[in-house]
């Protein structure tokens, strides 16, 4: 029976492919957030990171403006962190995650002209999801150089992040 003041049922929100790639790909910038905190690096905002970092205290921030791409626009690297011994010149982590198949791995070649031309710290990338293409996981890796440092996937970062690298 219809009520007169009710209102109009909504369809149920879709679970698209896009919702679901931002939802995995957030849960390996999850991963990598508490590894940080994990191995002793403290959260802040951009404005309280150079307090940390003047202050020689390990931190990290995220979605920080690091440079103006290739294209000219504004990029936002996922993490920049910060450590006084390790990483006294900043250390870039990109996360990259691709679950099924798509259009992440076409974006490495302007990942990495950037990292190359553009960043104004050494990176690196954790790379998960098995959606990417094989070739397109091997040509990434074999861009490693003094400013792409490492290509990781989950378990790799972990591995390393054990150690004393990070």
């Amino acid at each position: 029976m219809d009520q007169p003041n009710a209102e109009p049922s909504q369809p149920a929100p879709r679970s698209g492919h896009g919702q679901r790639a931002n939802y995995t790909g957030s849960s390996l910038e999850q991963f990598i957030h508490a590894t940080l905190i994990r191995k002793g690096y403290a959260p802040t905002d951009q404005r309280g990171f150079e307090a940390e970092r003047q202050a020689g205290r390990a931190a990290f921030v995220t979605h920080f403006p690091i440079a103006r791409s290739i294209y000219d626009t504004q990029m936002f690297c996922d993490f920049l962190l910060f450590h006084p011994t390790r990483h006294p010149d900043n250390l870039i982590i990109e996360s990259k995650w691709q679950e099924s198949k798509g259009s992440v791995d076409e974006k490495f070649p302007f990942l990495v002209a950037n990292i190359r031309e553009r960043y104004p710290h050494a990176t690196i990338v954790v790379l998960d999801g098995g959606g990417y293409k094989k070739q397109a996981n091997l040509w990434l890796r074999a861009q490693i150089d003094r400013r792409l440092l490492h290509v990781f996937n989950m378990q790799e970062f972990q591995r390393w992040s054990n150690g004393d690298a990070l």
